[in-house]
């Protein structure tokens, strides 16, 4: 007769190392799910902005001046904001110096809540609502307007308010 009570000594072990994997696979599965969820919140603010660059690019390429077009535009709430005609100063926060920069103004950039940056640039100069300032914008839903205007230097703006 077989007689083996080192299994049933064993048992508990197994079960706290199955209890171990099973949560380990749990946490590794929950920072995937984040992750993907912050990056698609992230692709939804570059196609909002990708949107209006086209659409100013083109009015800034082929469009007579006076040209206003209308976009319409809606930020996540993930977005912390997002500026056109400027670069970001060494931080995540909001510019305080809004004045527009001549050799700046076809740059934008956003800033997700997580305090990542994300910057590009374009064939066209941006301004915003008073054209010697950088536009911002905060999360939202807007119904942008795009103006192509001439700036006091005589260069070609598009206007976004």
């Amino acid at each position: 007769m077989l007689c083996d009570e080192k299994a049933v000594m064993g048992l508990p072990i197994y079960i706290v190392v199955a209890i171990i994997v099973a949560a380990v696979i749990i946490a590794v599965f929950s920072i995937a799910i984040h992750n993907i969820w912050i990056d698609s919140q992230i692709h939804q603010v570059e196609c909002e902005t990708d949107k209006i660059v086209s659409e100013a690019e083109n009015m800034f390429e082929y469009a007579d001046e006076g040209t206003m077009v209308t976009v319409h535009a809606d930020f996540p709430s993930s977005l912390r904001f997002i500026v056109f005609g400027g670069l970001p100063v060494n931080s995540s926060f909001e510019p305080d110096n809004i004045t527009l920069d001549e050799n700046t103004s076809n740059n934008y950039y956003f800033v997700m809540n997580t305090g990542r940056i994300f910057t590009y640039h374009s064939n066209a100069r941006f301004s915003g609502k008073n054209h010697n300032e950088i536009a911002i914008f905060h999360p939202g839903v807007y119904d942008l307007k795009l103006e192509l205007i001439k700036g006091d230097n005589s260069r070609t703006y598009v206007k976004i308010y």
